[in-house]
């Protein structure tokens, strides 16, 4: 049986940095970011920071920094990356386990910021609503919140299966054995009415000789999310909708691209 994405220390988990630093779809997200956060009133939270792809180059930046999520081996991956780091990066880097839908941490942020469709990963309209709320107590007055999320191509969200299998991001070398990790995505199941989709994705570990070392299945579920009935979220959760975006670049809104969306907390 798939496990469910992230959860474990799996082959997904060890090549999570390596795999998503060269998707189109992050392209700028970092520097996008950080000036949310040079201009925020006080320090930044990620929600569903993963591996610190983000959480780092912040506090590199000077920014202090708080990454929480729910997978223990990704903060697990991060933790090492952040004792690599020099001290005074590390001081400003944070990184706490907890669930984006019901996290109480004391204190509030000028920031808040969900990265790379963690969001999506909320798979009811309840969750989502949980979720905003939350960052909305740990927002200062006037502070910003920034949402990545994609906006739904149509012919991908037909009714069950799609039985063409496809490779979204191809071959990565593992960062310790230096093996190639191929990844595929076996199946996917859309279910429109609770607009929420699950792939089965295959990682598989190759040495140099072309030997399978190791392979493992995890399941991805997901809600997608119409951009109108995005800002209706927004706004009923407390926020004033400031931009929408179709990247990083803070290109106008765009059918099938990304959704980007910077909001404040009146």
């Amino acid at each position: 049986m798939a496990d469910a994405f992230y959860s474990r220390r799996s082959l997904n988990v060890e090549i999570y940095a390596e795999r998503t630093a060269v998707l189109p779809v992050v392209e700028g997200d970092i520097d996008f970011y950080l000036e949310l956060a040079l201009a925020a009133p006080g320090p930044a939270l990620e929600l569903g920071c993963g591996t610190g792809r983000v959480v780092l180059p912040l506090a590199r930046a000077g920014i202090e920094t708080t990454g929480l999520d729910l997978s223990q081996s990704m903060l697990d991956v991060a933790a090492g990356r952040l004792a690599k780091e020099p001290a005074e990066v590390a001081s400003r880097a944070t990184f706490v386990a907890g669930d984006m839908t019901s996290f109480a941490l004391g204190r509030q942020f000028g920031l808040v910021y969900i990265a790379f469709r963690s969001f999506m990963m909320l798979t009811t309209p309840e969750e989502q609503r949980r979720c905003l709320r939350a960052a909305h107590s740990h927002l200062a007055p006037g502070g910003t919140l920034a949402v990545n999320l994609f906006d739904p191509l149509l012919e991908r969200l037909t009714p069950g299966p799609l039985p063409v299998s496809w490779t979204p991001n191809g071959n990565f070398p593992h960062p310790q054995s230096w093996n190639l990790v191929r990844i595929e995505v076996s199946d996917r199941m859309n279910d429109p009415v609770a607009q929420v989709f699950e792939e089965t994705w295959r990682f598989t570990e190759v040495d140099r000789a072309g030997a399978v070392v190791r392979q493992e299945e995890e399941v991805l579920r997901m809600r997608w999310t119409y951009r109108h009935e995005m800002r209706y979220l927004l706004e009923a959760c407390g926020f004033e909708v400031l931009a929408e975006y179709s990247d990083y670049a803070k290109s106008p809104p765009a059918y099938g691209k990304e959704q980007v969306w910077v909001a404040r907390k009146p």
